[in-house]
């Protein structure tokens, strides 16, 4: 096996152009599934209010009652935060006992 001794800036500079091999490949390739960033988004923002809600032992029954909404609207909420009111994400949050920034 041999080694080669390159100045640090020169390793990091090489590490960067692989990683930009990698990542052309990755673009270039048919098989790649692509997802749109927002409906990620708004998908990670559901389960991070599920699994809030689930953190405080709570059902949506439950959250429903202490927001004073019916348990289809929690779970539609879940499904999809994005057709929902700032104003009700943030009494989620203090229901929960949460910031609100940790559900969005």
């Amino acid at each position: 096996m041999e080694y080669v001794l390159v100045p640090v800036d020169e390793y990091e500079r090489l590490i960067k152009a692989e990683m930009a091999n990698v990542a052309m490949a990755q673009l270039e390739d048919a098989d790649t599934e692509w997802v749109d960033a927002a409906d990620l988004a708004v998908e990670l923002a559901g389960e991070r209010i599920a699994k809030a809600r689930k953190a405080a032992g709570m059902t949506q029954q439950q959250l429903g009652a202490k927001l004073n909404l019916p348990q289809s609207q929690i779970s539609r909420i879940e499904r999809r935060p994005d057709r929902t009111t700032v104003r009700t994400l943030k009494r989620i949050a203090r229901a929960l006992g949460v910031d609100v920034s940790a559900l969005v």
